[in-house]
C-alpha cells in the first residue's frame, strides 16, 4: 500500500514516515506543499492520503477537493492532519472531500488504527470495482452474442408476407427470445403448410429450437410432402438435437388452395377451436398425440385429423401460455374459459380477431403480463391466393415398382419406405401429400384386406377398433405367404400420376365399398379415393386398384 505523506513540517513528516514504517506501511511518499502534493499524486497514485491542513500556498482544504477531481473508481480515504479543534474547522475537513481526521500531537496507535480501517475500506472497494468491471465485460459480452443470435433468428425465422397475409397471428415472447414459434410455407399444390410451435420453457434456450425445426420444415414444404411426413421428420431431428428434459408440442398442418380443408395433426398442445355463433356447432378438436421430440420414430404416430371448413368459418390455434393466465382468485382461465371467452366474441361481433382475443384475456387477468410465451393464430376460410412460382424445367418421366413379399410385410416402417420411394418421382410435388394419403389407403387395404383378409366391421364393435388391430398384428405376426406389389408411375409432361396397389388376395365388392355409410367407423377408405383422385379404378376382381392423380390441380378436396 502507498501513502503519500502532505505536511509543510519536516519534523511532521518525519515522524509520520517513522511510524507508519514501524507499523508495516514501508512504501510512503512526502510532499512538503500543496504544490508538490498534486505532482505527487498524479505520478505515484497512492491508496491513501494523509494531508495537513495549514500550509503555505494551497491549504488543505484547496488539496482535497483537486484530489477527489483526480479520482475515479475506488474509495480512496483523504485523512486531515490538524491541530485544529473548533468544530467548523472539522467539519470542514470533511466537506471538502476528507474522510476523516488525525489530531496533533499524533497517537501512534490511534493513527495506524485509522489507517487500517480505511485501507480495509478501500480493498474492498477496489475489490467491488473489479467484480463490476467483470460484470461489465460479462453484459457486454452477453449483449453482442444476443445481438448475433438476434440477427441469426431475424434472418433464419422469416415467414412470407405472401403466405402470412392469410393469417391472424400474435406472438407474444415472455422474454427477448421466443419460445414459441409460428411458420407458415406455400405449397407446390397451391395451398400452405404451417406449424406452431411451443418448446419447453422460454428464453434463448427453449427458442434455440427453432433454427433445425424452421430449416427442416422450409425444406420439406418445398418438397410438397404431407403433414405426416413433417412431423416424422422433426421429431427424428429434435430427438437428436434437444436435451432428453426438452420437447416441442406443436400443430403441424396443411391447408388447400381451396382454403376449405386442413389436415392438422396435434401433440400436446391445447384444443384447436373451430367456433360458431350456436353452441352446437362450436367444434373443439384436442390433441390425440405427445409431443414433439419425446417418442422414438417407431412409437411416433403420425396420424392426422382432416378439418372441413366452411367459408368465412375460422380456424384458432394457441399455446397453453394465453389460457394459463389467472384472475383476481387464482383461477386459471384454461381450455373452457377461452372458450367461453370465444364465444362471446363471437356472439357481440360475429367473428373473432387475434387482438380482441387477447384483449377478452387480458380483461381476465390478473396482472397485465404474461408469464410464458403466447402464440394465438387465426385461419379464416378462403381461397388461397399466392403468387405462382416459376416453372422449372419439365420433369423426367420415370416408374418405380416394388414387389413385398411376407418378410417385407412384417417390417414395421415398409410403409414409409414405399412412401420415400414413391416420392422420388420427378414432378410429383404437388400432389405428394394426396398421393401420401391415397398410397397409404391403397398399401393398408391390400395388407389388412387383400393379405389378411380382415373384416371392416369389426370395427363398429364395442372396442372394435382395439380388437380389429390386435387381430392385424396377430395375422400379421403368423403371416407366411402373400405379396403386394407397388408401381408408381410419373408422367410430368401430361401432368399425371398413375398409382396402383396390387395384391395376391381374393379381391373384394368395391362397388359396395363405394356405397358406405359415412357415418360408420369404417368403409370410408374407397369413397376418399374417389375424392382425392382424378379417376380410380378395379381389376382383378378388386385385388388390384389404380388411381390417377393429376399434379396440376389445385389442392386436395
Amino acid at each position: 500500500m502507498k501513502i503519500l505523506i502532505v505536511d509543510d513540517e519536516f519534523i511532521n513528516r518525519s515522524l509520520l514516515s517513522n511510524m507508519l514504517f514501524n507499523a508495516g506501511y514501508k512504501d510512503c511518499v512526502e510532499a512538503k506543499d500543496g504544490e508538490e502534493a498534486m505532482e505527487l499524486f498524479k505520478q505515484h497514485k497512492p491508496d491513501l492520503v494523509l494531508l495537513d491542513v495549514v500550509m503555505p500556498g494551497l491549504s488543505g482544504y484547496d488539496v482535497a477537493p483537486q484530489i477527489r477531481a483526480l479520482t475515479h473508481g475506488p474509495y480512496l480515504p483523504i485523512l486531515f492532519i490538524t491541530a485544529l479543534e473548533d468544530k467548523d474547522s472539522l467539519v470542514q475537513c470533511l466537506e471538502v472531500g476528507g474522510n476523516d481526521f488525525v489530531t496533533k500531537p499524533f497517537d501512534k496507535h490511534i493513527l495506524t488504527a485509522k489507517i487500517r480501517a480505511h485501507l480495509k475500506i478501500r480493498a474492498l472497494s477496489l475489490h467491488v470495482e473489479q467484480q463490476n468491471q467483470t460484470l461489465r465485460l460479462f453484459n457486454q459480452r452477453v449483449a453482442r452474442e444476443h445481438a448475433i443470435v438476434e440477427h441469426i433468428f431475424s434472418h433464419a425465422i422469416v415467414n412470407s408476407s405472401d403466405v402470412l397475409s392469410h393469417f391472424d397471428y400474435c406472438l407474444n415472447p415472455a422474454e427477448t427470445f421466443n419460445g414459441d414459434l409460428f411458420l407458415c410455407e406455400a405449397s407446390p399444390s397451391g395451398g400452405i403448410y404451417f406449424i406452431v410451435g411451443d418448446f419447453t420453457g422460454h428464453g434463448l434456450a427453449s427458442a434455440i429450437g427453432a433454427l433445425p425445426v424452421t430449416r427442416a420444415f422450409q425444406e420439406l414444404t418445398q418438397q410438397g410432402v404431407s403433414v405426416s411426413e413433417i412431423v416424422a421428420e422433426l421429431n427424428t431431428i429434435l430427438l437428436q438435437f434437444l436435451p432428453n428434459d426438452m420437447f416441442m408440442a406443436a400443430v403441424v398442418g396443411e391447408i388447400n388452395a381451396r382454403g376449405n380443408r386442413v389436415n392438422v395433426w396435434q401433440g400436446g398442445m391445447p384444443s384447436i377451436f373451430i367456433p360458431s355463433s350456436n353452441n352446437t356447432s362450436f367444434r373443439q378438436l384436442p390433441s390425440r398425440h405427445m409431443a414433439l421430440g419425446i417418442l422414438e420414430d417407431h412409437e411416433l404416430n403420425t396420424d392426422y385429423d382432416s378439418i372441413q371448413l366452411d367459408a368465412g368459418e375460422q380456424l384458432i390455434i394457441y399455446s397453453d401460455g394465453l389460457i394459463e393466465r389467472t384472475n383476481a382468485n387464482n383461477d386459471m382461465l384454461l381450455e373452457e374459459g377461452f372458450a367461453n371467452l370465444v364465444k362471446s366474441e363471437l356472439q357481440e361481433t360475429g367473428g373473432v380477431s387475434t387482438s380482441s382475443l387477447k384483449q377478452r384475456v387480458e380483461t381476465f387477468a390478473a396482472n397485465d403480463e404474461f408469464e410464458d410465451d403466447v402464440t394465438l393464430v387465426i385461419f379464416t376460410a378462403k381461397p388461397i391466393t399466392l403468387t405462382e412460382p416459376s416453372k422449372s424445367a419439365v420433369g423426367l418421366p420415370s416408374v418405380h415398382e416394388v414387389a413385398l413379399v411376407a418378410e417385407h410385410l412384417k417390417q414395421p416402417d415398409i410403409l414409409q419406405r414405399v412412401l420415400q420411394l414413391a416420392g422420388q418421382c420427378e414432378g410429383v410435388k404437388g400432389v405428394r401429400s394426396i398421393m401420401y394419403t391415397v398410397l397409404s389407403e391403397l398399401f393398408n387395404n391390400a395388407l389388412e384386406h387383400g393379405i389378411l383378409a380382415l373384416d371392416s366391421k369389426l370395427k363398429s364393435e364395442e372396442n372394435g377398433f382395439h380388437a380389429y388391430y390386435e387381430a392385424r398384428e396377430k395375422s400379421l405376426n403368423a403371416l407366411e405367404t402373400g405379396r403386394i406389389i407397388v408401381r408408381v408411375e410419373s408422367v410430368p409432361q401430361e401432368s399425371k400420376v398413375l398409382l396402383s396397389v396390387e395384391d395376391s388376395g381374393e379381391g373384394f365388392n368395391w362397388k359396395n365399398a363405394s356405397l358406405a355409410n359415412s357415418e360408420a367407423s369404417y368403409g370410408r377408405g374407397i369413397p376418399l379415393l374417389h375424392a382425392l383422385c382424378e379417376k380410380v379404378w378395379f381389376d382383378k376382381g378388386g385385388s388390384k386398384i389404380t388411381c390417377l392423380l393429376n399434379t396440376d390441380y389445385a389442392g386436395f378436396a
